[in-house]
This record gives structure tokens, C-alpha cells and sequence, in this order.
């Protein structure tokens, strides 16, 4: 006794094999694909120079009913907060400037202070600034007018912004300069 098979034509197993995928493909779920960009940057300096990196940003803050202060610790980055001042969320940073060069030695000096003054005015708030660097071959200090030797340098500046009681809200902003002199 044998066993008989069926036998299809090759159109008949085209259209199968067809609707066979077909019903695969249904069955199982879709694919997805997401694609994002990303931004590289890079600066080249010629020797002598100072760019700077990052903004100095105490963040947002909430003025209570006394006066307080937000520091933004030049050594560290780190936001500490006294008195009536509470903060909110992250997004705190110390600026950061680069430089490199000098043949001997390098003095560094700036602006100690800053006035930050409401978008629409109205109210203005000061902060006084510290700054602190690292160079090629250590690590991070503060810094007065203070004498470094050559190569590569980071400065850091931070500072302790005064909040007065009930400060009016509002975006507040302002200018400060670091000088570096190459000798």
C-alpha cells in the first residue's frame, strides 16, 4: 500500500506560499524605527587665547518674605541656598572659560561682581564672583590676581547672588569680563 500525495501546480503553491506570508505578516506586529540627531562642536584656538565654555546660572529660584542668597560654588559647581531663597529643579552651572598660552606666566583678573537686572526692568538683583582655574598640570583652585604658569588653563567663575524679600519674579540677567594677560 502506498500513499498517494496531492499534487498542486506551481501556480496553485505560488499563490500559498503568498498568501502564507501574507498571513505572517499580519499576524505579527509592525516594526518601528526612531532616529534622532546629535550636535558635535568643537573649537580651535591659536595660542593665546580665551573662550568661554559656559554661562554662570543660579537657576530658578523662589524669593520667600525674608532675603537670602544662592551660591554657585566656583570650585565645585555646587547650588547652596540661605535664608528666604528656595530653589527649584537643576540646571545650575558655574561658567566656564578656556584658555591657552603665555610664555612665562599668566595673570588673571575680572570683574567681582555683577548686577542682573529683570527683562522689562523694574528690579535688580547683585552677585558678587569668584573665581577659580585649573591648569595642564593640576587641579582646581581659587583665584585672587594670582600669577599661573603657562599651557592650558579652565576658569571657573561662581558667585553668591543676593535675593532680596519678596524679589519680583522675572528673568534676570547680566554681563561680567574675565581678563586673561599672557606675559
Amino acid at each position: 500500500m502506498g500513499i498517494r500525495g496531492t499534487s498542486y501546480s506551481r501556480a496553485a503553491l505560488r499563490h500559498l506560499a503568498i498568501a502564507a506570508a501574507a498571513a505572517g505578516t499580519l499576524a505579527c506586529s509592525p516594526a518601528y524605527a526612531a532616529s534622532q540627531t546629535g550636535t558635535a562642536t568643537s573649537v580651535v584656538v591659536r595660542p593665546n587665547t580665551l573662550v568661554k565654555s559656559d554661562d554662570l546660572d543660579f537657576g530658578t529660584l523662589v524669593a520667600g518674605p525674608t532675603a537670602g542668597t544662592a551660591t554657585i560654588d566656583a570650585v565645585t559647581g555646587v547650588r547652596t541656598t540661605t535664608g528666604g531663597v528656595t530653589p527649584v529643579g537643576a540646571g545650575t552651572q558655574r561658567a566656564v572659560f578656556q584658555g591657552t598660552g603665555g610664555i612665562l606666566l599668566i595673570t588673571v583678573s575680572g570683574d567681582t561682581s555683577v548686577t542682573l537686572t529683570r527683562a522689562g526692568g523694574g528690579a535688580t538683583m547683585t552677585a558678587s564672583l569668584v573665581r577659580a582655574a585649573t591648569t595642564s598640570g593640576g587641579g582646581i583652585a581659587l583665584l585672587g590676581a594670582t600669577l599661573l604658569p603657562s599651557g592650558v588653563q579652565t576658569y571657573y567663575i561662581g558667585g553668591t547672588l543676593g535675593v532680596a524679600a519678596n524679589q519680583p519674579p522675572g528673568d534676570y540677567s547680566g554681563t561680567f569680563a574675565l581678563t586673561v594677560n599672557y606675559l
